[in-house]
Parts: structure tokens; C-alpha cells; sequence
């Protein structure tokens, strides 16, 4: 149902349908440089999505996502070096994963993307979403992309938690996203100063 799928001893995220016809979405200054990457945990490597992969990253792609056929351009859309994953050694699956991409799936935004952040809910709270998400925040800049941009949802609070540390900030291109970005801050414990 909804695309989103649970694996036996991998639970999916819960489905929520969105109450607003607008994406959020965020920005990154390209004069803030790149972020130090977290150590990868022991037990799991960082590396690039390989040919091989397909099978796993569906597995884990429709653990948090309802978006079906979307990979393809995806994969036509990630910059060299790009996509990472997080394999868990023990499983062998993949557990974390986000994508630095060319261009962009939003009109107000020209650069590079940052894309499908997730973390197999199994594997939550060891880091794994803040480092690939990391990885990715420093290919955009070594790629020179200038204010690179991504999407999200309000109830994807903690991607944007990570997002914030990082240094992603939020694009308000239609008047109720203040008031949507306040309650997402609150709900994090932030103050949201709108920029």
C-alpha cells in the first residue's frame, strides 16, 4: 500500500499523507564550505552504490518512500561520485543512503540536489543518516554547485534535523511556510529566524 513496504525484521516508516500541496524546501549557502564527516560506526561501511545494488537499495528505498519508478532518473541525475550507501557488514543489506545530484526537480532552483535521504528504521540513531547526508552536503560543494537546494515534508522532522546541523536552511517561497517552518523548529527545540 502507498509504495511503502516492511521487510521481515525490517519495519517501514508509517505512511503520512501530506496535508499541504507544497514541498518544503531548503537551501545550503555555498560560503559555509564543507561539514566534517561523523566516523562510520563499526559494523558499517560508507561507500558508493555499485552495480549489484538495485535489489538492496529498492528493499531500502521502499522503507521510507512511496515514490515507485523514480530511481531511473535518479540514477541519470547523480553526479559523479555521488551516491552513497551504508552497508551493514553483519546483513549485508544497505541501511542508509542519500544522493548528490545535477540540476534540480524544483523551478526556483538551478544547481545541485541533494536527494533520498533515508535510514532503515532498524538502523536509526547510530548517525548513518547524518553521514551519508554529510558525504553528500561535501560532493555538492566540491562540485561547486552554489546554493544547493532539496525537498522534504513536514513530517520528515528528523532528515530536517539533520539538514540543519549541516547547515541547510529553509527556502520560503509561498507565504504559510514560515508558520510551517516555526512548528518544524519548535518541534525540534530550535528558535526558526526567518532569513
Amino acid at each position: 500500500m502507498y509504495g511503502i513496504r516492511a521487510l521481515p525484521g525490517r519495519p517501514a516508516y508509517s505512511f503520512v499523507e501530506q496535508k499541504y500541496s507544497s514541498q518544503l524546501e531548503m537551501v545550503r549557502p555555498s560560503s559555509l564550505g564543507p561539514v566534517e564527516l561523523p566516523p562510520v560506526p563499526a559494523g558499517y561501511g560508507l561507500r558508493q552504490f555499485r552495480k549489484g545494488d538495485e535489489g538492496p537499495y529498492d528493499d531500502l528505498f521502499h522503507l521510507a518512500f512511496a515514490d515507485d519508478g523514480r530511481f531511473p532518473e535518479t540514477l541519470g541525475r547523480t553526479l559523479e561520485g555521488g551516491f552513497f550507501v551504508i552497508e551493514h557488514f553483519a546483513s549485508h543489506n544497505l541501511v542508509a543512503s542519500c544522493v548528490a545530484m545535477r540540476g534540480s526537480s524544483s523551478p526556483r532552483h538551478q544547481t545541485g540536489q541533494l536527494g533520498w535521504l533515508m535510514t532503515d528504521p532498524s538502523h536509526t540513531r547510530r548517525g548513518l543518516g547524518t553521514l551519508v547526508a554529510a558525504a553528500v552536503t561535501n560532493r555538492l560543494v566540491a562540485e561547486g554547485c552554489d546554493r544547493p537546494f532539496l525537498g522534504t515534508e513536514d513530517f520528515r522532522t528528523p532528515a530536517m534535523a539533520i539538514y540543519i546541523h549541516l547547515g541547510w536552511r529553509p527556502y520560503l517561497y509561498r507565504e504559510e511556510m514560515e508558520a510551517r517552518w516555526q512548528n518544524i523548529y519548535q518541534s525540534l527545540g530550535l528558535e526558526f529566524v526567518a532569513r
